[in-house]
């Protein structure tokens, strides 16, 4: 092992550990890694309002729901919305817009999902 290499961590994702945390006005986004072409965010819902813009970047995203339920719609009527659990995998597609939220609305507990990405 070299020397210079980062030691493995550990962030744990429902004690809302990462690098850095931004909070939106729909929901919280911690950075859990960036580096060697890929990032890593877990983000976490609860009483906020959906946001009403689509969300889409031009790289597949990886989606894995670690607590709670997700509704992911996505924008035109050919694609049906779903509903993830803990344990489910979305693989969005490149470009796909979508918007997603905690599922049911009036759930006590929080959604948190982990979206991995190609970094860019």
């Amino acid at each position: 092992m070299r020397s210079d290499a980062e030691p493995p961590r550990v962030l744990r994702v429902l004690r809302q550990e990462a690098e850095e945390i931004k909070t939106t006005p729909f929901g919280s986004v911690g950075r859990i890694f960036r580096g060697e072409g890929i990032e890593a965010a877990w983000v976490r819902k609860q009483d906020e309002d959906i946001d009403p813009d689509w969300f889409s970047q031009a790289v597949v995203d990886l989606i894995v729901v670690v607590q709670g339920r997700l509704k992911v719609e996505f924008e035109g009527s050919d694609l049906s919305p779903c509903v993830l659990e803990p344990g489910d995998v979305l693989v969005l597609p490149a470009n796909t817009r979508c918007r997603a939220y905690r599922w049911p609305r009036d759930a006590k507990e929080a959604t948190v999902f982990v979206a991995v990405y190609p970094a860019g």
